[in-house]
């Protein structure tokens, strides 16, 4: 029987591969990031010793359209440049190993459920940086297993959560030890082209809106709180309001795996909450405590 030991939400920013701590300055000037001190730290303190096989990672940058797809290569290498940020986010050499069993598996379990959903093992199928940004600092070394899905962009909060559901069943059909990470951030809206440099700082006070602020603080308690029905109950509305990176569904596919509104871990904040070019961007790291809902919930007949 699988399971999940784990679940992360967290940020991928370009900014994390600027690696020169003079270019960083040069960047974000006073308030540079926290996250290059906090993904570190994350990693060594809580998932270096941890007895898990794979990483299952949505992915907010890959977005597909008609169903949810996965990455079932067997090994993920190559070497990328971002086409969004070319200049900061280039040559990076990859290489981890997959995981297409666990691919194939929620394909199966998806579909037996009603759920649209593909495992991709096309050659030259692209990787994004939500997932190789992360995986630098998560996974060095490449001890772990990658699973890397996108995110389907006409699905709703019902569609994510039901995926996710389908995701939790079948790590528990399977042998795997599962950390579920939600790769994207909180509000998404970015500074205009004629003022977004001047807004490229880590501070907060570099958030496009006070409101969006605000609601990424509500979700955030939520988080530390452990209230994700609170979370869910929320989502269309955030979605409304906050335009939340890959519409939030790296966050609901991930609580939909772990029971949806059933789902109580406390989330455990790695770095501070940050601007990213306007957006809302964030670190939590949620495991188990004594009285959680720890097993994924099963399919009723």
């Amino acid at each position: 029987m699988g399971k999940v030991v784990a679940a992360i939400f967290t940020t991928h920013v370009p900014r994390l591969m600027i690696l020169d701590p003079a270019a960083r300055k040069a960047y974000m000037g006073r308030h540079v990031t926290t996250f290059y001190d906090a993904m570190p730290s994350l990693e060594r303190e809580r998932l270096r010793d941890l007895d898990f096989d794979t990483f299952v990672l949505i992915d907010t940058h890959w977005f597909t359209t008609i169903e949810y797809v996965l990455n079932a290569h067997e090994r993920l290498s190559g070497v990328y440049t971002s086409d969004e940020l070319p200049a900061m986010l280039h040559d990076h050499h990859y290489d981890f190993p997959g995981d297409s069993d666990l691919a194939r598996g929620i394909e199966d379990e998806a579909r037996e459920r009603g759920i649209r959903a593909l495992a991709a093992a096309h050659r030259n199928l692209p990787l994004h940086y939500p997932t190789l940004n992360v995986m630098h600092y998560l996974n060095p070394g490449a001890r772990r297993r990658v699973l890397s899905i996108g995110v389907c962009q006409t699905a709703s909060v019902k569609n994510d959560l039901l995926f996710g559901a389908a995701i939790g069943q079948a790590i528990w059909k399977s042998t795997r030890r599962v950390v579920l990470v939600a790769s994207g951030g909180l509000s998404h809206r970015f500074w205009d082209y004629d003022h977004i440099l001047e807004h490229a700082s880590a501070s907060p006070d570099d958030i496009t809106s006070t409101a969006n602020r605000l609601y990424d603080e509500r979700i955030m308690d939520w988080f530390r709180a452990g209230h994700h029905a609170e979370v869910i109950a929320a989502a269309d509305d955030y979605r409304a309001h906050c335009s939340p990176e890959g519409r939030f569904s790296h966050y609901l596919i991930v609580a939909g795996a772990m029971g949806a509104d059933r789902w109580n871990w406390r989330g455990e904040q790695f770095g501070q909450y940050e601007a990213a070019l306007g957006t809302g961007q964030a670190i939590f790291f949620f495991q188990p405590r004594v009285g959680d809902v720890v097993e994924t919930i099963r399919k009723v007949a």
